[in-house]
């Protein structure tokens, strides 16, 4: 026997629900509390506009109306608080720029003059001769074996089609002389580039044993050269700054492009940083025999306030040598370790022009130069495939919060046109027919700064902020206060006393 059971209409069970919740919610203590908050918020509060939705105020459209003015004015303050605020987070720095900072506050730069030909055939010759050669040896052989010290320094290098630096190498290790001894060997030096030198009118002896007032043996990218103002070797070394300017202060000398058998290369003067090595992005300016050249140097100082200091170093994008726990952090040097691990990593040796960053490194010797020439242009670093050795990425190397770049204007005149300098002290005895003069000066006394400030610190922030809130909706500090009270402790006291009636009334 079948049973009819009538179910009830689903959705009439439903519908009662919905009533039944609707009906709970609109007696429930926490809704009736924030209700009454929001009346007495709009009746208390000084915020302008809201004194519009007081419950007696407006009604219909005209509240709607003016509820949709206020909610849309709290969307674009909104807005503009974010942009503000990624403003202040996202581009922090501005770069201003003054003319306040004396010549003596600035290093004078380091000046280094080398040859384009970094080997010198005669002076091979001769030093092939203080050598001790195994009678199984060529001399000849041993001599040719040097060609290959330019794979170092020539991009374009093509190696020879005979080996002899095998020989040469072999003649080198039994001598125990590095490359570095014989690369400076078979260089034209500071003896053949420099002759007589000054410092302004006071003449100096050029290659004497001076703290500052001299010239020394270096290294740069186009190998052995010749240095003022710049010791690599000496890790306390500070430069000296200038005191005067002009043309006929700074440095002057008289010198000799030290080429063999008479034959002009000229020479290549590099003005760089005195604290740092010297490479292609060094200001550079060609000089020739019977000649005067002129070189013009403007520095230009890049600082950072305290302000920008305080932030981290990715957002200020530089580093001050407190960051890293070092004596004196400078980018150039950062960036030359960097690359020399690359060569290491690739030839397992760095070249004898790079200054050694570790102890754990050895020297490269002529079996090293085909890996050095051949992989000049794709060097491996730790965290990419392949790349250009100049090009390697060394993104750990930020630049100097505090730095000194320099510029050149360079100028010369021609000596065999006229038999006399601009300086009185300059005779035509003095200067032979492979002599030349260079000036290198300050050009003015004093030096553009460019400072890097915040663009706003936090109390411009907050005062910001505080102008897009009482532009839009009227909001002072107060106001916010206000708000969160009545959010809070206002809300909480009228929902214990909303519990407390309903409790009383079920009571009654």
């Amino acid at each position: 026997m079948a049973l009819n059971v009538k179910w009830p209409p689903r959705r009439s069970v439903s519908a009662s629900g919905r009533q039944k919740l609707l009906q709970l919610w609109r007696s429930h203590p926490l809704k009736l509390a924030i209700a009454n908050t929001f009346w007495e918020y709009t009746e208390r509060t000084k915020v302008s506009g809201m004194w519009l939705l007081r419950r007696n105020r407006t009604h219909g459209l005209s509240r709607f109306i003016w509820s949709s003015v206020l909610i849309g004015l709290l969307q674009l303050s909104i807005y503009l608080t974010l942009l503000l605020w990624i403003k202040f987070y996202s581009y922090p720095i501005l770069n201003t720029i003054s003319n306040d900072l004396s010549i003596t506050d600035v290093a004078f730069p380091g000046v280094t003059i080398c040859s384009p030909k970094a080997v010198n055939t005669e002076r091979v010759e001769r030093y092939v001769k203080a050598l001790k050669i195994p009678p199984e040896y060529d001399k000849a052989e041993v001599e040719a074996g040097f060609e290959y010290l330019n794979a170092f320094t020539d991009q374009s290098f093509v190696a020879p089609s005979h080996d002899s630096y095998k020989i040469t190498d072999a003649v080198l290790r039994l001598n125990n002389v590095s490359i570095w001894e014989a690369a400076m060997a078979v260089s034209p030096g500071c003896a053949e580039f420099v002759k007589r030198c000054f410092w302004g009118y006071e003449e100096f002896p050029c290659n004497q044993t001076h703290e500052y007032l001299s010239f020394i043996p270096t290294t740069a990218f186009l190998g052995p050269c010749c240095s003022f103002n710049y010791n690599p070797r000496n890790t306390s070394y500070v430069p000296f700054s200038a005191n005067i300017f002009g043309m006929d202060g700074g440095l002057i000398f008289i010198g000799a492009e030290g080429s063999e058998r008479n034959l002009s290369t000229g020479l290549i003067v590099l003005v760089h940083h005195p604290m740092d090595y010297v490479t292609e992005t060094a200001a550079s300016v060609t000089i020739t025999a019977r000649s005067e050249s002129f070189v013009e140097v403007s520095p230009t100082v890049q600082s950072s306030s305290t302000e920008v200091l305080e932030l981290s170093e990715r957002k200020r994008d530089c580093l001050i040598s407190d960051d890293l726990q070092l004596r004196n952090y400078r980018q150039a040097a950062c960036m030359l370790a960097c690359q020399t691990e690359a060569i290491v990593k690739r030839c397992g040796c760095h070249p004898y022009l790079l200054p050694a960053v570790s102890e754990k490194f050895k020297e490269c010797d002529l079996n090293d130069t085909f890996c050095y020439s051949d992989n000049y242009g794709k060097l491996e670093t730790f965290i990419y495939t392949t790349y250009n050795f100049k090009s390697v990425r060394c993104d750990q190397c930020l630049p100097n919060c505090y730095d000194v770049t320099y510029s050149t204007l360079s100028y010369k005149t021609d000596l065999n046109l006229h038999q006399f300098s601009v300086s009185n002290f300059y005779t035509p005895e003095v200067l032979n027919n492979d002599s030349f003069v260079l000036r290198v000066y300050l050009a003015k006394q004093v030096v553009p700064v460019i400072r890097k400030v915040t663009v706003m610190s936090w109390i411009g922030l907050l005062s910001d902020l505080g102008g897009i809130f009482n532009l839009c909706l009227g909001l002072s500090m107060i106001s916010i206060v206000e708000f969160f009270y009545y959010c809070t402790f206002r809300l909480y006291k009228n929902y214990n006393q909303q519990r407390i009636l309903q409790l009383k009334q079920a009571w009654n």
